[in-house]
């Protein structure tokens, strides 16, 4: 009796002592950000956008995961604002085109509620004739009022009626 006892302790702290090991499996990926600084000088690059006389109109339907919120303020809905951009990307790579210029969107929602369906209309364009920029050029930039490198500004609704925007790029 004595010795299955002895036996039985010996077992109860051999269970406790290989239950108490804990065993650790750590991942460590440290991701610095380096700064890219280049002292190349470039001469700056224009191009010539060559606009389709021929308005295009895309849809495209998504599931309806939308909160009141987002209907609420679409504009500074992150849901919204996504199904909008995925639309635009989308209608230019069926129309072949780099960007639409002047794009109108409406969103619409089923009768059921159940899908949401963005339309974009405007113009399919494609960058052409890439060549370093002339004198002329730079007038041109110069004169449209930004001291940013580009004269092309993407914007949405919600950009242009925002004040900070219009004052920044109205300078």
């Amino acid at each position: 009796m004595n010795r299955i006892f002895t036996i039985f302790c010996v077992a109860v702290i051999a269970f406790f002592v290989t239950s108490c090991s804990n065993t650790y499996n750590l991942t460590d990926n440290n991701t610095h950000l380096l700064t890219v600084a280049s002292s190349a000088q470039t001469m700056p690059v224009v191009a010539d956008l060559q606009v389709s006389n021929s308005k295009i109109t895309f849809d495209m339907t998504f599931k309806n995961n939308l909160a009141l919120r987002d209907i609420s303020e679409f504009s500074a809905s992150p849901k919204v604002q996504y199904m909008i951009k995925l639309t635009l990307n989308k209608a230019a790579e069926k129309y072949d085109a780099d960007i639409i210029v002047a794009p109108n969107y409406n969103i619409t929602t089923s009768e059921d509620f159940r899908s949401v369906t963005v339309s974009v209309t405007g113009y399919p364009a494609t960058y052409a004739n890439f060549r370093t920029a002339t004198a002329e050029d730079v007038e041109i930039i110069k004169n449209t009022g930004t001291n940013e490198a580009t004269a092309i500004v993407p914007c949405s609704a919600a950009s242009i009626n925002d004040r900070s925007w219009s004052e920044f790029y109205a300078r």
